[in-house]
């Protein structure tokens, strides 16, 4: 498995390097270079976080800033370098679990994971050439959903990767990806040692994707110094996705997805654990409709599914009670209502968690957010999380306002 990279790096070259037919650059070196895209946008936020579990709220005021610039392409080459502060506004009433010197010590409050810090979060070199892209460098990688490999957008300080990121579109039924992780560089601050690998393909079903799509995948996850919620695991699933149109303002779209997960690497534990999701959603704009059930499994004696690199916060309710997989495993219906009043979006979703391999109900989940653009595209956000415990953990409520400005 050690060869793996060297052998996928020979072939992303190889599609690289093609005979291809390209039009000429239309720009110099010095043009790609000055007459690139500058990158600057902030996001500030108020969480307020009430948890049973302390006597205390949370409250948390940060600032995010990202500076940056993406140079044009030429000769399909182009650079891209991005640097981003997370800075507190006011006091910083909340337990930040910062890595390291970045922790602020309160530990009487409730968890906002939003550790104030510098970083040059992204500086990557690519190159392009007849429908494949290959990334070099530290850099944010999504996958899919963002379910196994995401860039954890919703916290201040994204995570990102030390990593070949190789993709390639130049089929008009299929596209694959692969990427070799070297380091992870976590929203805390910390960074894991990696052996990483990520593979997955997509492929049309029928002309132009009329039967839906498939979508089978690899990950192969392999971490040297991290504590047990990022141990060493091998998932290999496939997603089904279908769409039927009704007309422009109606469809029903469905999803079904399987992964099974082994131990694999530094591992010590024996693992044998499943992933399954399925979902059906209707769509009647304004207005959408969609039920979806999850499900990972776990037991003390086979271990439990997780997927430490997922931009975790995007699934299982938005109060984050379920950012590892319990023991038992773990369980979600859910039904999400989306749609439009004037120029305001919202979205409302009910959770109902319970424990995979056995009966315990673990609680229930009303998660709201509206979102609102202003003419001179600034957005303007109110966000909620509301969790009534059962047999897990404890009642929290969480309130969000935020806004964002972009060039």
């Amino acid at each position: 498995m050690k060869h793996l990279p060297v052998l996928l790096v020979a072939l992303a070259a190889a599609a690289l390097l093609a005979p291809a037919v390209f039009a000429e650059d239309d720009v110099t070196l010095a043009e790609a270079i000055t007459k690139g895209k500058p990158i600057l946008n902030f996001r500030y936020r108020y969480e307020n976080v009430d948890d049973d579990a302390f006597d205390k709220k949370a409250h948390a005021s940060t600032l995010r800033t990202v500076v940056g610039y993406r140079t044009q392409t030429w000769k399909g080459f182009g650079f891209h370098i991005e640097a981003e502060n997370v800075a507190t506004v006011g006091n910083d009433l909340y337990n930040n679990v910062g890595a390291g010197s970045l922790n602020n010590g309160v530990t009487d409050r409730p968890v906002v994971a939003d550790p104030a810090i510098t970083d040059l979060n992204q500086t990557y070199l690519w190159f392009e050439k007849g429908g494949s892209f290959l990334q070099v460098g530290r850099e944010e990688i999504t996958v899919d959903d963002h379910r196994f490999v995401g860039n954890v957008g919703w916290r201040q300080h994204h995570q990102s990767f030390s990593a070949l990121n190789f993709t390639n579109k130049s089929l008009d039924w299929a596209n694959f990806r692969y990427a070799y992780i070297s380091k992870v560089h976590r929203i805390q601050g910390s960074t894991w040692d990696s052996d990483s690998h990520v593979v997955n393909a997509r492929f049309k079903l029928g002309e132009a994707g009329k039967f839906g799509t498939l979508t089978p995948y690899t990950y192969l996850l392999d971490f040297d110094n991290v504590p047990q919620f990022g141990i060493s695991s091998a998932s290999y699933g496939l997603e089904y996705q279908g769409k039927y149109k009704i007309d422009d303002n109606k469809s029903m779209n469905w999803e079904a997805e399987y992964a099974a997960q082994r131990d694999y690497g530094d591992n010590p534990n024996d693992l044998d654990a499943n992933y399954l999701f399925l979902a059906v959603q209707g769509v009647f704009k304004p207005l959408s409709v969609k039920l979806g059930y999850e499900v990972l499994s776990g037991s003390p004696e086979d271990g439990r599914f997780t997927t430490p690199l997922a931009t975790l916060h995007k699934f299982n309710g938005w109060a984050d009670k379920f950012l590892n997989t319990p023991v038992t495993g773990l369980k979600d219906l859910y039904l999400a209502l989306n749609g439009k009043i004037g120029p305001v979006k919202w979205l409302a979703v009910y959770h109902d968690f319970s424990a995979e391999s056995t009966s315990t109900d673990f609680g229930g989940e009303l998660d709201f957010q509206f979102l609102y653009t202003a003419p001179w595209k600034q957005g303007f956000g109110l966000k909620g999380a509301l969790y009534s415990a059962d047999e897990f953990s404890t009642d929290t409520d969480k309130i969000w306002v935020f806004t964002t400005f972009k060039i």
